[in-house]
Parts: C-alpha cells; sequence; structure tokens
C-alpha cells in the first residue's frame, strides 16, 4: 500500500478525497481486467446520475454563487442615492422556488459483457456514501434485487468506507469493517463475503464471470496503491489529525489507529 496503512488509507473518507479516489478506483479495475479478461469478454464503465433533494440529502455546507455585503455610514448612503438616480427599479415576475436546487452525484460501475452480443456477465461496483444512505441506498438496494432476480448476473459489491450502515445480509454484516460481497448468478440465495479491519491488508477478490470460464482475480490492494499513488493523497491528506469522533469501529481499532 502506498499510504501509512497496511490497507485502505481511511482518511481518504475522512478528507472529502472519496469522490476523486472512487472515479480512479473504478478506471484502474476496467483497466484491469480489459487485460486479464479471456478473449470472449469486454469490461466497460457505467454511469448514472442520481438527483438529491433538499429533503432527501443530508445537511451540506455549500457556497452561493453571489456574495452580499453591506457598507456603514455615510459612503452607503451616498451610494445608494447614486444607483436609485442613474438606474431604474424593474418590475418583478413572481415564481415558486426550491429551498434548495437538487444536487447531482453521479455514479459509476464496471460493467462485464460477453462478446458479440455484449450481454450483461457481471456487474462491480465500489460502494459511495451515496449508496449507504439516503434515497442512494434504495436505488443501490433496488438495482441489486433487478439483478439477484434474473439469475443470470454476477454481482461484486466492494465497501471501501467506514461510515454509514453496510449493505443488508440475513446474515448481518458487522459495521466498523470493509468488505466484498460476490453473489453468482447460480448460488443465489447464498453470496461469498470477504470482510476485512482497518489493519488487514487489502485482499485478492474473485470476479465470476459465466461458466465454465474460470474466475479473474483482481489484486485490490495494487490496485489502490495505484490510485494513491497518482492521486498524490499522502501531499494532500492529513494524517496528523484525530480520526472522526463516533466513528464505528472497534476500541481495538481506535487505539491502533491512533498509534499509527
Amino acid at each position: 500500500m502506498a499510504g501509512p496503512f497496511p490497507g485502505m488509507d481511511p482518511y481518504i473518507e475522512w478528507q472529502a478525497a472519496w469522490p476523486d479516489f472512487h472515479n480512479g478506483l473504478i478506471a484502474e479495475i476496467r483497466n484491469e481486467l480489459g487485460v486479464r479478461l479471456p478473449d470472449s469478454y469486454v469490461a466497460r464503465l457505467e454511469e448514472r446520475i442520481e438527483v438529491l433533494t433538499a429533503d432527501q440529502s443530508p445537511p451540506t455546507s455549500f457556497r452561493p454563487d453571489v456574495s452580499l455585503g453591506r457598507f456603514e455610514g455615510e459612503i452607503s448612503r451616498h451610494r445608494t442615492e447614486s444607483a436609485h438616480a442613474s438606474t431604474a427599479l424593474l418590475e418583478p415576475t413572481l415564481a415558486e422556488v426550491l429551498d434548495r436546487d437538487p444536487d447531482e452525484v453521479r455514479i459509476t460501475w464496471v460493467e462485464i459483457r460477453a462478446l458479440p452480443d455484449l450481454e450483461l456477465v457481471t456487474a462491480i461496483e465500489v460502494l459511495s456514501p451515496v449508496n449507504k444512505s439516503w434515497q442512494g441506498r434504495q436505488v443501490c438496494l433496488d438495482k441489486r434485487d433487478r439483478l439477484h432476480d434474473s439469475r443470470k448476473v454476477n454481482l461484486v459489491e466492494i465497501d471501501l468506507l467506514l461510515g454509514g450502515p453496510p449493505l443488508p445480509m440475513k446474515q448481518r454484516i458487522e459495521p466498523g469493517g470493509y468488505y466484498a460481497i460476490v453473489a453468482r448468478a447460480e448460488r443465489l440465495p447464498v453470496a461469498e463475503v470477504y470482510r476485512w479491519t482497518i489493519r488487514d491488508p487489502l485482499p485478492r477478490l474473485p470476479i465470476p464471470l459465466r461458466a465454465p470460464d474460470p474466475d479473474v482475480v483482481i489484486d485490490l490492494a495494487a490496485l489502490v496503491s495505484r490510485v494513491y499513488e497518482l492521486g498524490r493523497y499522502h501531499r494532500t491528506l492529513r494524517h496528523d489529525l484525530p480520526p472522526p469522533e463516533g466513528l464505528p469501529i472497534t476500541p481495538e481499532d481506535r487505539a491502533w489507529l491512533q498509534g499509527q
């Protein structure tokens, strides 16, 4: 791993570097599959846009497009009188506005398709915060249900975020760690769950294809390390700052993290 941790660097998540990291990792997964897949498959990046409305998205800070200031004293009166003397006041029209314009969030993932008809074989999701909370979580679960119900498509879900509740499983995944779910279409409703802690190195993960073709194994540690180096996160992340309070990790993991 290129960062100071043996596995995932949690400061990427805590210090607003996640969108850049996520896009880089998705691209690296696609590139790695492009090299390793058999000739009868292709890997493609796919994208959708989530619209988060004011009553569904979490509280966020934002900068206004225009800032208004006020001068005190004589200068304020003088400029105001000059403005009234030289300009006419326009009559306004009435329009309904939202409390806040909706936010657009772009969600990207990787699809493996079989040639020649480009039939979907495997979908690979690297979860983002929007997948784990708000209405984006329901969209993510609805997509999962559609793919599982088809009984034709494998689904790999990779969660490299400590924040937010894990995706639901019949056997509950405990929070406070990282995990990957490999759901093979022919084995549903049973799936393989790989889980590791903040202290563990990132694993190698199997990416299933269409039987009888063997899995393609990706080295998650190598891919994350490449994204970390190219993004130069070691130059921007503040590892001297303490981890956030309320972080859902065990006391042992917190003590270890604070000792790094």
